[in-house]
């Protein structure tokens, strides 16, 4: 009966180890994919788009407070993440960006608090 309480505790101890949403780890981003990263125009949902050469897919970025001694998430965080992710399909610009913060959403993400960001990958001119 223990070894069976103790088999089904260990997965859920787990998991509970990291955040349920995919969080860039910014400190294992090489410093050239950063240069690009920062270099990556973001668009927000309605204003002029620029020329798009190539759509590159759906990009996303969260900011998460996984421990209660992370700091709190900010946008700014979750757009850079976004961004990271947006040089590393070869983009210059992020379209249609929207961000919104999940509050208190520790079941659906297990962060205590999270920013999370979208938008659409393209090379434009």
């Amino acid at each position: 009966m223990k070894l069976a309480v103790v088999v089904a505790l260990v997965p859920l101890a787990i998991a509970s180890c990291t955040p349920f949403i995919p969080v860039t780890n910014l400190n294992e981003v090489p410093p050239d994919q950063m240069r690009d990263a920062l270099n990556v125009r973001l668009v927000r949902t309605g204003a002029a788009a620029p020329k798009v050469v190539q759509y590159l897919g759906q990009v996303a970025g969260n900011s998460c407070k996984h421990l209660m001694t992370d700091p709190p998430p900010t946008t700014n965080d979750a757009l850079l993440r976004m961004r990271v992710e947006a040089a590393k399909r070869g983009a210059n610009v992020v379209m249609d960006v929207t961000c919104d913060g999940a509050g208190a959403d520790a079941w659906g993400t297990n962060c205590w608090e999270s920013v999370s960001c979208k938008g659409v990958a393209v090379k434009g001119e």
